[in-house]
């Protein structure tokens, strides 16, 4: 497509409104009436980490992923663990492994997206049409969690997807597709092979084998969030829907504009969407300002559940970190070296009808660990002074790096980083003090 100065000059001006949107310093985004508050997190952290180890090996080369899956020795579960938690916390990872190493990594593409399937004449179509291209596609791996019983078989598919690197066109781009893009964006290009993803993932060995089909979900971080959201609203109607979608520090574009009225009316119905926050991190005060459909206040078709997870401190971009936000997930399953239980958040909220399901074997399927609740009041005293804020898109931002779990008693951030070790993620939880008691469930 040829180049068009005017249209450049509107993507500048949107980009410039978007940085600025990410960039005020508001009060924290809360939804008006959250499901899972920080005081809650730690009661399902395990039930989130796998779907945020999954965001952040996103950001890993497909073709690594293809030559592991290919060896057929679940390689991907470590490579996966150890690529979303640091390595001085050897003993997250192994908490880590325990609650992923069911998942096996099944498929994927980080490159452009034509038509995935040759005959596909409504995606040729589309293509025609397209807008001008950066050469790039929406990175995605598709895991599957084998059942406890049966590994030939699996009873959960899922689709993560890349979040936003350095200064890529096409990931830029496709973050401001809400702005009206003329480009060949991301979304544009899920939204024309959509549809042979999920052909694609019927296809799969382990799915066909499962005596009761296999749920699909759909997860990612930042860019991939918004993604992650977008292929659930825009699948077309005719096959399996996506159950539910994970969006981990979510972009508040979700495609949605992109999306014919009827079939997104369709594709909410009974659609659950968490989206899991750090407090603090960059793009919550974008989602304050600006959300694309759904808004977080939506309590059904689309049931919209926020979920915030105040266990760091840091500059705006440091807290956006997948990895953060992956290892203090690992740690506030455990306490003292005490296993917190498995337990997946409610769905049957309010009365809301709801496709999704949490599957049977689940409590099997995770670390088989204590299952009831503990109540716990002794101090967590392992020291948590470690620096896991990241920043993929740049390493020099990372001058804003965060230390886990370190705040004022009142829950507020510091106001300069500890010289002393800090109370750990798992205490934060509780409000930012050291010592720890339950609170009841928060649904």
């Amino acid at each position: 497509m040829r180049f068009r100065f005017a249209a450049f000059q509107v993507i500048l001006a949107s980009a410039g409104a978007a940085i600025w949107l990410s960039s005020v310093q508001t009060a924290a985004a809360q939804s008006n009436d959250p499901d899972i508050l920080a005081a809650y997190a730690y009661r399902y952290a395990d039930y989130y980490l796998p779907y945020a180890i999954q965001s952040s090996t996103a950001y890993k080369p497909v073709g690594t992923l293809n030559t592991m899956r290919d060896a057929g020795l679940g390689e991907e579960v470590d490579y996966a663990v150890q690529n979303a938690i640091p390595a001085t916390q050897d003993d997250l990872r192994g908490y880590a492994r325990k609650i992923f190493k069911p998942w096996r990594y099944q498929f994927g593409s980080d490159s452009y997206l034509t038509c995935l399937d040759p005959a596909d004449e409504a995606c040729k179509a589309a293509y025609a049409r397209r807008g001008w291209d950066f050469g790039s596609g929406p990175t995605y791996q598709v895991w599957a969690r084998t059942r406890a019983a049966a590994r030939s078989s699996c009873s959960e598919v899922s689709i993560a997807f890349r979040g936003t690197v350095g200064l890529s066109g096409g990931d830029w781009y496709s973050n401001l597709s809400r702005f009206g893009s003329p480009y060949d964006d991301y979304y544009k290009q899920l939204q024309r092979n959509v549809d042979t993803i999920m052909k694609q993932i019927q296809n799969l060995d382990c799915y066909k084998r499962a005596a009761r089909k296999p749920q699909i979900v759909s997860t990612g971080h930042s860019l991939g969030a918004g993604l992650a959201q977008f292929v659930a609203l825009a699948t077309r109607s005719g096959g399996p829907r996506i159950a539910k979608v994970l969006a981990f520090d979510p972009s508040p574009v979700t495609g949605a504009h992109l999306v014919n009225k009827a079939l997104l009316t369709e594709n909410v119905q009974g659609l659950v969407i968490d989206r899991v926050y750090e407090t603090g991190e960059v793009l919550s005060y974008a989602r304050t300002a600006v959300q694309e459909y759904p808004q977080a206040r939506s309590r059904c078709n689309p049931q919209v559940r926020t979920v915030e997870v105040k266990a760091a401190r840091g500059s705006a971009v440091g807290l956006h970190g997948i990895e953060l936000l992956a290892t203090n997930l690992a740690d506030l399953t455990y306490n003292e070296g005490n296993s917190l239980g498995y337990r997946a958040p409610a769905t049957l909220v309010g009365g809301c009808g709801v496709i999704y399901r949490p599957d049977a074997d689940e409590q099997l399927i995770a670390r088989g660990g204590n299952q009831r609740d503990v109540g716990l009041r002794r101090v967590y005293a392992r020291n948590a002074g470690r620096l896991v804020a990241t920043n993929r898109a740049n390493p020099a931002l990372r001058t804003g790096v965060t230390q886990a779990g370190f705040r004022q008693p009142n829950g507020e951030p510091g106001t300069r980083m500890a010289a002393a070790p800090a109370a750990n993620a798992f205490a934060l939880a509780a409000g930012g003090v050291p010592s720890f008691t339950p609170l009841p469930r928060a649904e």
